[in-house]
């Protein structure tokens, strides 16, 4: 269940009081019934017997849902009129912005909605995805935690933060917290991986790693990190399958093509090395003892290549050029 799905229920203790703030401090009143068109199979009709407030709520968060942002803070702004006061509705107007990518009408509405209600959850999150301060961003997912202890997007949230500044540890602690939470949810598997593969917990990434494919088959992401683990094991034919099929699911992704030529050039190197010692042939890091290793360095030359076309603007750029043409004169 998504976060904004949550609204009800994290909303239903204010909805008895919301009524007094209307009548005691008069925050609004009520604006003639507008109402946009309902997003495809959902009545339009707002039925008389019903609050407006949480009338437009209800049928702005369905706009939301369909991916119509636009309209939603269109009825998230009717219910404001109705009720200036309403945390949800500055919340949720936080985050369709957020959606709409204009991040500093996001954050004003999140600081909003916070200085109504210090507890509401979509706001303490949100506020974690916008703000430029990384201390504040901890604190919103933390304060949110706190009051929510049980919902397992903020533990994730609280998790992959950690990751970002180095904190693995608690990191590790969150996505652990939010696994046991629902296991089913493959972000929570990823960033959890992840973690562990910061700390060299190679066997319990690539465990995370495959359940997150489990639940989300040929996640390129997924594909490509497991590549990593095995890449860092040694383990170079492994690497080279999960690249490629991470390039299979997302070919237009760089880095995962500049990590196959990684892995290609050090099955090249690592073979001719051998072939010059006069070393018998054998299987080596996973790789069969009839492996050209001209052809592999040719491969990791294609590959770089791909990895420029893609991200040219890349600041070792020229470095990776006379890698190209090094390797394409090693092999011939």
């Amino acid at each position: 269940m998504s976060v904004l799905r949550r609204r009800k229920w994290v909303a239903k203790s204010l909805l008895s009081s919301a009524a007094a703030i209307l009548l005691v401090m008069g925050c609004g009143h009520a604006p003639e019934v507008r109402v946009a068109p309902a997003p495809e199979g959902e009545s339009g009709e707002l039925a008389s017997d019903v609050d407006f407030t949480h009338a437009y709520l209800d049928l702005g968060t369905r706009y939301y849902e369909a991916q119509r942002f636009a309209d939603a803070i269109e009825q998230f702004r009717f219910a404001l009129e109705l009720n200036p006061c309403s945390d949800e509705a500055h919340a949720l107007i936080g985050m369709s912005n957020y959606r709409l990518g204009k991040r500093e009408l996001a954050e004003r509405s999140f600081r909003r909605a916070l200085q109504l209600n210090s507890r509401n959850l979509l706001a303490q999150n949100g506020l974690a995805l916008v703000s430029n301060d990384e201390r504040e961003r901890a604190a919103a997912l933390e304060s949110a935690i706190t009051y929510n202890p049980d919902v397992p997007e903020l533990r994730n949230n609280l998790c992959f933060m950690y990751v970002q500044s180095g904190d693995v540890e608690r990191a590790i602690q969150e996505c652990e917290a939010s696994v046991r939470l629902d296991s089913a949810n493959a972000y929570s598997r990823y960033n959890l991986g992840y973690a562990y593969q910061r700390q060299g917990r190679f066997e319990e990434a690539l465990e995370q790693y495959r359940r997150a494919l489990e639940i989300r088959a040929e996640w390129a992401r997924v594909l490509n990190n497991i590549g990593l683990v095995h890449y860092y094991r040694s383990e170079l034919s492994n690497a080279v399958e999960y690249y490629r099929r991470a390039i299979a699911a997302e070919g237009s992704e760089a880095i995962y093509h500049y990590n196959l030529a990684l892995a290609y050039e050090a099955i090249g190197v690592r073979l001719a090395s051998a072939e010059l010692r006069g070393e018998p042939a054998r299987n080596v890091y996973g790789v069969a003892a009839d492996t050209d290793w001209r052809e592999m360095l040719r491969e990791a030359a294609s590959e770089y290549s791909t990895y420029l076309e893609l991200a040219p603007g890349v600041s070792d750029a020229q470095r990776i050029r006379a890698k190209v043409a090094e390797l394409r004169a090693r092999a011939g």
